[in-house]
């Protein structure tokens, strides 16, 4: 599961930087990993999430487009990082963050599977194209409130 993440990100980078003239993504770099463990992981990751999630609803209404496409990449290279900090030892279980964070994956894969990319079908939106691009930009929404409730969980009780 974890290499079919990494692969369909790279494919979706790939075909990114093929139509791209290279400034857009160099602005939008998410911010590197912190370098330790947060008690709580949602004020550490909330802020990169909207950094990486800023206006890609909107940007999204064309997924087609190579813009969509680097907004959609952005939010899963953040989601990336977040599972990796979730899987290094010592960290409390994030299921309800775990849960969505495999959700959006779903949804990459789909737009990464059906060629979202440059197909003006993709615009329509009863699309499958269009529902997975809408489920990644605003499952960057629906993460960072994940991670609150799991963050809440992980406290000592009082």
């Amino acid at each position: 599961m974890r290499i079919r993440a990494l692969i369909a990100t790279a494919l979706l980078a790939a075909s990114l930087s093929a139509c791209s003239s290279g400034d857009e993504t160099a602005s939008k770099a998410p911010a590197a990993k912190p370098s330790s463990k947060a008690v709580e992981l949602a004020p550490v990751w909330q802020p990169k999430l909207d950094t990486a999630s800023a206006g890609a609803l909107a940007i999204c209404q064309t997924p087609s487009s190579p813009s969509c496409a680097t907004a959609l990449t952005d939010i899963m290279l953040v989601v990336h990082e977040i599972e990796d900090t979730i899987t290094e030892p010592g960290m409390g279980k994030y299921p309800e963050s775990t849960k969505q964070m495999a959700k959006m994956q779903e949804a990459t894969d789909l737009y990464v599977d059906q060629g979202c990319q440059g197909d003006p079908a993709a615009d329509e939106p009863s699309s499958r194209c269009y529902g997975a691009a809408v489920n990644i930009a605003a499952g960057s929404d629906a993460l960072g409130m994940t991670l609150v409730t799991d963050d809440m969980n992980l406290r000592p009780r009082p």
